[in-house]
């Protein structure tokens, strides 16, 4: 199953319109913090819901997904690199099959003082126009964070930068259930630095 799901769908809006807002509006680091924690509260509940990936075992025994504190070092601007021929192309996935997007731009930004170059895609199901989504793999990968990688989902507004908050990486679904299909992180987006941001792997104690 694509993670464009009713459920996926529902978090991505949300995500998007939250990011949308905090750029257009601006907000005080506290009122951003607050913002994120609010958010992470409702997704909780959101896991209990019939279109959660969570199976029915675990949402009898769910306390809560696991995050890293919230830091604002882990919110970036990246210069946008446009890419002119935007192909599709075939992203394989965890249970080996193939899903398509296309390649949209390259995003480059520091991070823990390390340049950084990642690759951010357009869904090609996905027809929102000004929606990308980036999905990578870091040194907490396997470790602290689900070895398949975290996605983000991304809110460009027609300039040559975006707004990456690494405070939103969140689990594939199929983190929580393995029937679900999901894109694992291109090459392009395996990062040697530790992202301490955004869900960690999730425990059900």
């Amino acid at each position: 199953m694509k993670r464009s799901t009713i459920f996926g769908i529902l978090i991505a809006l949300i995500i998007g319109v939250t990011i949308l807002n905090f750029l257009t509006i601006g907000e005080s680091e506290e009122d951003y913090k607050d913002r994120i924690a609010t958010e992470r509260k409702e997704k909780n509940g959101r896991m209990l819901a019939s279109s959660s990936p969570l199976p029915d075992e675990e949402k009898r025994i769910f306390k809560g997904l696991n995050y890293y504190p919230i830091n604002t070092e882990f919110k970036v601007r990246a210069r946008l690199i446009d890419i002119k021929k935007k192909q599709p192309v075939f992203i394989t996935t965890t249970t080996g099959e193939q899903e398509k997007y296309i390649p949209f731009a390259y995003a480059e930004f520091e991070v823990s003082n390390q340049p950084q170059k990642l690759l951010l895609y357009k869904d090609w199901d996905d027809e929102n126009p000004n929606r990308l989504f980036l999905m990578f793999a870091d040194a907490t990968s396997a470790v602290e964070t689900y070895g398949g990688g975290r996605y983000i989902d991304l809110v460009q507004n027609n300039t040559n930068s975006i707004i990456i908050d690494f405070n939103m990486a969140y689990n594939p679904y199929c983190h929580f259930n393995t029937e679900y299909s999901c894109p694992i992180p291109p090459k392009e987006n395996l990062m040697t630095v530790e992202i301490k941001a955004g869900e960690m792997i999730y425990k059900n104690y």
